[in-house]
């Protein structure tokens, strides 16, 4: 995704949006992707999305500011896409997420809606300071700060999955 034509790519090709004047001193600082879209996270902590995260509607060809999180002054420091999940998360401790999560990877809990097309903040982490994140094919991985007190109280109010949990 980005080149403008939703065609397949077979050679790398340069998105000369991310090289204009409007990202001058807020140039791109990291990229991520997900099966079908890519996101590049400036300077200054905003998300450019690419792609498409659901299975209707027309895809984003081009980089497309979030401005959900950049106009409420979110700095967003770690993103990641799924096979139709895209996380993002934040310096002030918020986790948003969008896209198509039939196995509940979208993290709104059990019984509440499965897809979401615009970002939304996954509130069972309200008080966690993700780290960094990783979606999959039907999961998503947060690493958690826990070097407090406060920390730790938000860590004991998510639930545990262990070992002998999994079936493998």
């Amino acid at each position: 995704p980005g080149p403008g034509v939703q065609a397949d790519e077979y050679s790398p090709r340069l998105i000369s949006t991310l090289r204009g004047p409007l990202f001058a001193s807020n140039y791109p600082v990291r990229a991520e992707a997900g099966s079908s879209c890519s996101m590049v996270i400036t300077k200054q902590g905003h998300v450019y999305y690419m792609g498409k995260h659901r299975q209707v509607g027309e895809a984003t060809m081009r980089p497309a500011l979030i401005d959900a999180l950049a106009n409420n002054a979110h700095v967003v420091t770690s993103a990641s896409g799924g096979a139709q999940t895209v996380f993002c998360t934040t310096k002030n401790a918020a986790t948003v997420s969008w896209g198509k999560g039939d196995t509940g990877e979208l993290g709104y809990g059990r019984g509440n809606q499965k897809s979401s097309a615009q970002p939304k903040f996954v509130e069972k982490l309200d008080a966690c300071m993700v780290t960094d994140l990783a979606c999959g094919y039907g999961h998503t991985l947060f690493l958690i700060k826990g070097d407090d007190a406060e920390d730790k109280k938000a860590i004991k109010k998510l639930t545990q999955l262990e070992t002998d949990q999994v079936t493998l």
